[in-house]
């Protein structure tokens, strides 16, 4: 990490988003982060920002992380419209911001059979 993920449209990157360690100081202890999702205006309304968070949450599945966490000032509604969930307010430089968490589902490559 960080692992960074770029939306091409007609060979020009039209987005982006990150996965990393940390992101917000005030907790710390969380980890990792989706940060950075940004869609260029002409671009946005595609649903390249869904494509974007969802194909960052099979990544971060796929390293074996059980769930991810973000901070938005924003853009809280999207971030629900694909199952995440408000966990916490904070305060962040831009004002009063959502802590949200989502939880992964496991892998198939890293579930293990039910004893039977």
């Amino acid at each position: 990490m960080p692992l960074t993920l770029i939306a091409i449209e007609n060979a020009l990157p039209v987005g982006m988003v990150t996965l990393a360690g940390r992101d917000f100081d005030g907790k710390s202890h969380l980890s990792p982060w989706l940060k950075s999702l940004f869609v260029h205006p002409f671009h946005r309304k595609k649903g390249i920002a869904t494509l974007l968070i969802e194909r960052l949450e099979h990544e971060a599945s796929r390293l074996g992380y059980k769930s991810l966490f973000l901070i938005t000032e924003d853009a809280r509604v999207l971030y629900e419209k694909s199952g995440w969930q408000a966990i916490d307010c904070v305060q962040t430089p831009y004002g009063a911001a959502a802590l949200m968490e989502k939880t992964l589902p496991t892998p198939p490559h890293l579930r293990t059979a039910a004893p039977g």
